[in-house]
């Protein structure tokens, strides 16, 4: 018959202790205010490499948001352009390929001045949200990694 073994871990009781103190650090209400500095960052240089039009609303439609908490998790924080402010982003964003005949024809006012609309010409892509996400986020990532450091430390004395 095999003998009776037995395992002992040692420190087990204080393993299990420093894991609440983690997981008691990083609550929703702790971890947030960093997620939302780090999404406040791109949304600044979204926003500054948005062309600006007659209006600006392509700039101003910029929004960092804030989602809602999911089973106790904190809360993401996203940067997007709002479509009620700027329905036209897209077609910046993506460009446009081709003529298209505008029917009826349209009264618009480009620099103060009446024109009238009858086509549609070719935009090339504007990729001002992508390139402002790509500078930054190495930055966002910075600072998240700094402050999820922050706060694991003061949880942990």
């Amino acid at each position: 018959m095999p003998a009776d073994t037995t395992f002992t871990i040692e420190g087990m009781d204080e393993f299990i202790d420093t894991i609440d103190k983690m997981i008691e650090g990083i609550k929703p209400d702790k971890i947030e205010p960093v997620l939302d500095k780090a999404a406040g960052k791109i949304a600044r240089e979204v926003r500054a490499r948005a062309p600006v039009g007659p209006t600006g609303n392509l700039k101003k439609a910029v929004k960092k948001k804030k989602l809602l908490r999911w089973f106790g998790s904190p809360s993401p924080y996203i940067v997007a352009i709002d479509r009620k402010k700027a329905p036209h982003a897209w077609l910046v964003v993506h460009g446009t390929s081709g003529v298209r005949k505008v029917d009826p024809p349209q009264m618009v006012k480009i620099g103060g001045q009446p024109a009238l609309i009858t086509q549609t010409g070719v935009m090339p892509p504007n990729r001002f949200f992508a390139e402002g996400i790509e500078a930054k986020q190495g930055e966002a990532l910075s600072i998240i990694e700094k402050g999820v450091e922050k706060i694991l430390g003061e949880a942990m004395k």
